[in-house]
């Protein structure tokens, strides 16, 4: 399987799981075998190009956990653009964009599903992000806001236009937040 240039062993990609993805658990994944591509944590773009120390901690990789990810989170164009360019530097296979995370104090910054709201604004961050980089631009969603923005499909076109290289979609609406019906079909 690939993403964009980047080829995987396995079509089993480690899901980023804030709180979950560090080094070491990232680590213990692969030695049980199967695993294509593993994903760090959500990072802020902001914090990591702040050299934050638990920004950098998130980031932290070693030499046996190859391929691997970092996901991004934040809304400012310039600061994504950047931490996109700054994880492609430190060595990351490819950067995967938080459009998923419902929590509050993710979204009312415009970061993780709030960027499901605004379409257009965010296939121009994302167009920026890809121009920045020669590795995937990914992108993780949800199926929409709520019940009655569902969005996903019309975000998923504006993301391929954009120039992202796969797209991960949680079957899940930010409204659920983490319980409830997983929508399968809305995956499909």
């Amino acid at each position: 399987m690939g993403i964009g240039p980047l080829e995987l062993a396995t079509n089993l990609c480690l899901s980023p799981l804030a709180g979950y993805t560090n080094l070491p658990f990232r680590r213990v994944v692969r030695e049980l075998g199967g695993c294509g591509l593993a994903t760090t944590d959500l990072v802020n773009a902001r914090s990591l190009l702040e050299n934050n120390r638990r920004a950098l901690e998130l980031v932290a990789t070693s030499p046996d956990d190859r391929p691997w990810a970092v996901q991004l989170f934040g809304a400012v164009a310039s600061e994504m653009r950047d931490a996109a360019k700054k994880c492609e530097d430190l060595g990351a296979n490819a950067v995967d964009i938080n459009m998923g995370c419902p929590v509050r104090k993710v979204c009312k910054v415009g970061g993780g599903s709030a960027m499901m709201t605004e379409l257009a604004k965010t296939a121009e961050l994302v167009r920026g992000m890809v121009a920045a980089v020669k590795i995937p631009v990914t992108a993780k969603m949800r199926l929409g806001w709520d019940e009655k923005n569902l969005t996903a499909p019309d975000l998923a076109r504006a993301l391929e236009g954009a120039g992202v290289s796969a797209i991960f979609v949680h079957g899940r609406t930010r409204e659920q937040g983490f319980s409830g019906f997983v929508n399968l079909r809305g995956i499909a």
